[in-house]
């Protein structure tokens, strides 16, 4: 177990560089399984399925928490929310001191490390759950959802059907359900499942596309149109449905429509090769020869980055503890552009024990993607806990003057480089910062000496 010490638990920075952790051991053999267990206070078990309160010990137990706990278990949630899971974690563990068999902690610890890619770990802490309370709403959906992407199909279809004798039926579990059914090869039973969820729900858009990609495979091109086309009017700016729906009509033999939903697609997904090459073959259809072979140019470099992006999933999937593993993820998908997926990599990393060294150098990478998708504040902020951390990072110090300049932030941009230069004075990249800085100066003074001039002229 890692715990912060109680007298820091309420402070924890949101970047956790240089925390101190400390650990101790379970006696029971299935929590020495999973190590650390998760709960959660929201009484929510997704926002999809709906809410419906827990009732049974879990609510009980709420009642009854102690102010302590109950921080540390809103400071857990607020943490995994934003995605810092190393310091979710560690407020689970300063809960789990007070309160060990709080079953909210154990279902938080088994989100925390499903979105980790821990699933053996996650199952067990989900298993810890019903043990404490075997009513607990959406610990059977969860630990569903896990044997799905462990490829557990039969496993997952059982705890759907368990959560669904437990709380009821609600379009999570039926949309669910349907897609394993369509994985097992079970399309009838699949459509029955997803035709559930449109009862409970005529707006879910989602549905919509999964029952309309689940006639295509069987065959019926006209009805998948007209199921795709339903989540897309209810979704029009949805890329994912834009390429599902100009897919399908390019399989019906209308290039000319497909044509309108795939080049956007293909325009934002220059990382998807099927956007790519399925435009490239409208493009063939439609006698544009020259444009085709663009796109199937592009289909080729897409698939080439798509299959290092899987081979580094793979990785993980073989060894999640890895940091170098989550690195390597982030470092492809950063190749791709696919820059909110490369941050979710690296925070996973970060939620592993590393060394002091290399979290710093996981902070930058992060900093750094956060400034390279357009958000200078998150990154400022993240540089500048790591130069709290270390000060004599230069690299550090350079890009947090470019974050400040990218925000809009320029005497702080130059406040920033000018120190970087009393520290190096051959800094060469702060000096040309800090020249196109007065260049911009003198372009905005000379700017209001024409207008003062336009002025008087008048």
């Amino acid at each position: 177990m890692q715990v912060y010490p109680d007298k820091r638990a309420s402070s924890v920075p949101d970047h956790c560089i240089g925390a101190v952790l400390k650990s101790r051991n379970f006696g029971h053999s299935r929590w020495q399984t999973y190590i650390r267990g998760g709960g959660i206070l929201l009484l929510c078990f997704s926002i999809w399925a709906g809410c419906r309160e827990p009732v049974g010990i879990a609510q009980k137990q709420r009642n009854n928490l102690s102010p302590r706990v109950a921080r540390y278990m809103v400071e857990a949630e607020g943490a995994f929310s934003r995605g810092v899971y190393e310091v979710a974690l560690a407020y689970t563990d300063s809960a789990e001191v007070l309160m060990p068999e709080l079953a909210d902690l154990h279902y938080l610890r088994g989100k925390i490390y499903t979105q980790l890619n821990r699933l053996d770990i996650a199952q067990a802490a989900y298993d810890v759950v019903l043990e404490i309370d075997p009513e607990y709403a959406g610990t059977r959906f969860n630990m569903g959802l896990n044997s799905f992407r462990r490829g557990k199909l039969r496993d997952a279809i059982n705890y759907y059907l368990e959560e669904e004798s437990a709380v009821g039926p609600t379009p999570a579990l039926f949309h669910e359900l349907g897609r394993a059914y369509a994985r097992l090869g079970v399309p009838d039973s699949a459509q029955e499942a997803y035709e559930q969820v449109l009862e409970l729900d005529p707006e879910n858009t989602t549905t919509y596309m999964w029952l309309g990609q689940l006639l295509e495979e069987t065959g019926d091109l006209e009805g998948a149109l007209e199921m795709s086309l339903h989540g897309l009017r209810l979704r029009p700016d949805d890329l994912d449905y834009q390429y599902i729906v100009g897919t399908q009509y390019f399989r019906l033999d209308s290039a000319e429509a497909a044509l309108a939903y795939l080049e956007p697609v293909a325009q934002k997904w220059t990382w998807h090769h099927g956007a790519q090459f399925n435009l490239g073959q409208v493009y063939m259809r439609l006698g544009r020869e020259v444009e085709a072979d663009v796109y199937f140019s592009r289909a080729e470099e897409a698939q080439q980055l798509q299959q290092r992006v899987t081979e580094a999933q793979n990785a993980i999937d073989n060894d999640p503890n890895s940091p170098a593993n989550w690195i390597e993820l982030a470092n492809r998908l950063r190749e791709s552009k696919r820059y909110d997926r490369a941050i979710e990599a690296i925070k996973n990393g970060l939620a592993i024990r590393v060394p002091p060294g290399l979290e710093l150098y996981m902070q930058t990478n992060l900093a750094t993607l956060y400034m390279e998708c357009g958000n200078p504040d998150e990154a400022a902020g993240r540089f500048e806990a790591i130069l709290r951390a270390d000060p004599d990072l230069s690299a550090a110090r350079l890009n947090l003057g470019i974050a400040y300049a990218q925000g809009g932030r320029i005497e702080e941009a130059r406040s920033v480089w000018r120190e970087l230069l009393e520290r190096e004075p051959g800094n060469l990249p702060a000096q040309n910062y800090l020249e196109q800085l007065d260049t911009m100066d003198q372009n905005d003074d000379d700017a209001e000496t024409d207008a003062a001039d336009c002025l008087d002229s008048t």
